[in-house]
């Protein structure tokens, strides 16, 4: 049942019994004075019901914990044990002595709770827009980063893979249908419960043979239980199907037994790496391997600015591209009305698309273009090779569409055609290209009968913002801002508990990147209040 937060203050607050108890300079003071008025219990209180049951805890206490977790990257139990003992908890959230307890599962159920829509998001967007209001800071220049929020299991090989897929399906079998465990237990080829439990194998081809028994026993379960009107339902059961159909073919004869063969890659859009987390995907940037998601955030950067705040925070999966994040962040900063006029990024970020889209959004998405070399002593080689940035171009202003003027020579294109996927063929004559002394660096292709360049406006842009990153060296020094977005993944993965996943699934994982973007912005706030508000040279220690 809901029931808001007292009002009502308590004889019993630590510094009504013992005034003086902290200094008045103390972070907790700002916290319950700035922070604790701002959490809107309206907006979670339809997570609970109206009538019936016992009453709920204290919505702000139990954001205020989360907040406190965040900063301090403390776990469930651990923050049930610190409630009790900290005196600067109880002031910040107005709690009498006596009344500091929370049950860690109390916490973790109001946590799951969290996870069904986006409310915790829009707290945190709410909170930061009034951080900004309140410290006055620019949201005109924001930077962009990633960084991968590791999950909690370990990169299993297809061995491992098999091998714990069949055994998280036959424990949850084992407790809930015992009957039908034990009837189907013998037709495997081993016991997958057994006390002493391996999930690798060094001997590579006695592990090949046991993927292709394991193969046929997930096709045994698959058989045995598909149609089971329960157990098909299981999510062990679903999981162990879809690793099937992702690792393994089936060949079916007429008078002969189905044909299993290993796949040489899994197929399928989303491939399971572990049947604990099915939303965790397995990738490789360089020599490093994830399981995980991948996490961006994006904070002010404005040098005016004397403090900064995280101003957008999402989860996605490890393989999701950031130059495909880049519109989504814009349209939530734009939603949540902290649109920047400049946005920096990497290489990762920026290509000729996102310049472009941004751009019609009225941003200016600033930062070298991706798949191109950053290396200025080759581009300022004579002899580098040519890009369509290189030749003479009209954009019109209304339709934004390119037209080619001339190439690197000065040659006028004969014609040029827009087809309907967007590029554009502009055709030169092939004498001319033929005897042209820059042939073997331009990027026109000389045919039997005409030359032609292939190039479209989201080319053009790429390759014209790669020439102004290596040429223009105030460019490249104002881009360098995006260098302090390394700092920011640092503080929130690090120093709030984001580099490693907690939960086993992606909104869980989510929720937490979103609580440790809030408890940096909380700290940042209170720090900014102690240094500005009360003059202080260096707040009490969070």
């Amino acid at each position: 049942m809901y029931r808001p937060t007292s009002t009502q203050s308590s004889l019993f607050e630590p510094d009504v019994m013992f005034p003086g108890v902290l200094p008045k300079d103390d972070w907790s003071y700002i916290f319950r004075d700035k922070i604790y008025p701002l959490i809107d219990e309206e907006k979670f209180k339809y997570l609970f019901k109206e009538k019936g049951g016992a009453p709920n805890k204290s919505i702000k206490l139990m954001i205020s914990i989360l907040i406190f977790m965040a900063i301090e990257k403390l776990t469930w139990r651990e923050a049930e044990f610190q409630f009790l003992r900290r005196i600067d908890w109880m002031i910040a959230t107005s709690t009498a002595l006596g009344d500091a307890f929370i049950d860690f599962t109390t916490l973790f159920k109001f946590y799951q709770r969290l996870e069904q829509d986006d409310t915790a998001y829009q707290f945190f967007q709410e909170l930061t827009s009034l951080f900004i209001i309140e410290c006055g800071v620019s949201t005109k220049k924001q930077r962009v980063d990633s960084f991968f929020m590791l999950g909690w299991l370990k990169i299993l090989s297809r061995y491992g893979l098999f091998k714990e897929t069949i055994r998280a399906f036959l424990l949850a079998l084992r407790k809930h249908k015992p009957g039908l465990y034990e009837e189907i237990k013998a037709e495997l080829s081993r016991d997958y419960l057994e006390k002493e439990f391996d999930l690798t194998e060094k001997d590579k081809d006695k592990a090949n043979r046991k993927i292709s028994e394991m193969a046929r026993d997930l096709y045994i379960l698959i058989a045995a239980f598909e149609n089971h009107h329960q157990v098909k339902h299981y999510e062990g059961f679903k999981t162990l199907k879809k690793v099937f159909e992702q690792q393994c073919s089936v060949t079916k004869e007429e008078a002969s037994e189905p044909k299993i063969e290993i796949r040489k890659k899994p197929v399928g859009d989303k491939i399971i790496s572990s049947p604990h987390n099915t939303d965790a995907e397995y990738t490789r940037k360089r020599k490093q391997t994830v399981v995980g998601h991948k996490a961006f955030v994006t904070e002010t950067c404005d040098s005016d600015n004397e403090v900064q705040f995280i101003t957008d925070a999402n989860l996605e999966t490890a393989k999701h591209a950031d130059s495909k994040e880049t519109l989504k962040i814009e349209e939530r900063l734009e939603d949540n009305e902290t649109k920047p006029e400049i946005l920096y990024g990497d290489a990762g970020f920026v290509n000729g698309k996102t310049i472009l889209e941004s751009a019609e959004k009225g941003i200016d998405l600033a930062g070298p273009s991706s798949g191109r070399s950053q290396s200025i002593e080759n581009f300022e080689q004579d002899d580098r090779p040519l890009d369509t940035a290189d030749f003479e171009v009209r954009i019109d202003d209304n339709t934004k569409e390119l037209e080619v003027l001339s190439c690197p020579n000065k040659q006028k294109p004969l014609d040029q055609q827009r087809r309907d996927n967007g590029h554009i063929l502009v055709h030169f004559e092939r004498e001319t290209c033929s005897q042209c002394s820059m042939q073997d660096r331009c990027p026109v292709n000389i045919g039997a009968k005409i030359s032609t360049l292939t190039i479209s406006e989201e080319q053009y842009a790429g390759a014209a913002r790669h020439q102004q990153y290596m040429e223009d060296s105030d460019y490249r020094q104002e881009c360098g801002i995006r260098a302090g977005a390394e700092s920011l993944v640092n503080e929130v993965a690090n120093g709030h508990g984001a580099r490693k996943s907690r939960h086993r699934t992606e909104k869980r994982s989510r929720l937490q990147l979103i609580f440790a973007s809030i408890g940096c912005n909380v700290k940042r706030f209170i720090r900014y209040q102690a240094n500005c508000v009360q003059n202080q040279p260096e707040m009490a220690v969070v």
